[in-house]
């Protein structure tokens, strides 16, 4: 419940900008809950198998999905790249198989191990291969969890959620640099703090925006 709770809260700076991201893709809106259980809504979240960011992106994928990889920036962390690269992976997933649950479910654990499940059981359905056991065992959870997480935040009385204050939602501009500048002189600029600047650029790994 706590870590519920506290992704909820946070859900509220990036929310405006996921709805809006996952209409422009074509994606259910729905699917904003699979970056609660990736992440909790961390924009610079890091799992122990190196996958990062709020949608939780591996080295490899996130390259597929033209999220840039440097020495001075990792775009798995920048939230709206990030989050146009996972509507457009899981809009793939949906063309690959027809249904959104076996689209979460290759999400989680990779499109090769949904087709292996398939292809021994014979059922293009996840509850069927649910049933059958047929999926990695972190996958049979995944996706009950975003729906759980779905009809709880569609119906906060029921779940005594009602309560909880959002974050604020992330007021931003976005700014392109001729040349490559030093965090300090945007944040003097903009006359706000190097930790908002920072903040407000997750995807930035040292001091120096490119």
């Amino acid at each position: 419940r706590k870590v519920l709770l506290s992704g909820f809260r946070r859900a509220g700076r990036y929310k405006a900008m996921i709805q809006r991201v996952l209409a422009e893709e074509g994606v259910p809106q729905e699917l904003i809950y699979l970056a609660q259980a990736e992440s909790g809504f961390l924009p610079r979240a890091i799992s122990t198998a190196h996958a990062m960011g709020m949608w939780q992106f591996i080295a490899g994928t996130g390259q597929l999905y033209s999220l840039t990889r440097n020495s001075t920036v990792d775009e798995r962390f920048d939230p709206e790249k990030a989050t146009h690269a996972a509507s457009r992976m899981l809009k793939d997933l949906y063309q690959r198989y027809g249904d959104w649950y076996l689209a979460m479910a290759a999400y989680n654990c990779g499109p090769g191990n949904v087709d292996k499940a398939v292809e021994r059981t014979g059922y293009a359905d996840y509850w069927e291969l649910l049933k059958r056991n047929a999926l990695p065992k972190e996958t049979s959870h995944y996706v009950p969890i975003i729906l759980a997480m779905t009809i709880m935040a569609k119906n906060p009385k029921d779940y005594a959620l009602d309560t909880i204050e959002e974050d604020q939602p992330l007021e931003y501009d976005t700014v392109h640099l001729d040349a490559s500048t030093n965090v300090s002189l945007i944040a003097d600029a903009a006359q706000e703090p190097v930790s908002v600047i920072h903040d407000l650029n997750p995807a930035l790994l040292n001091n120096l925006a490119p």
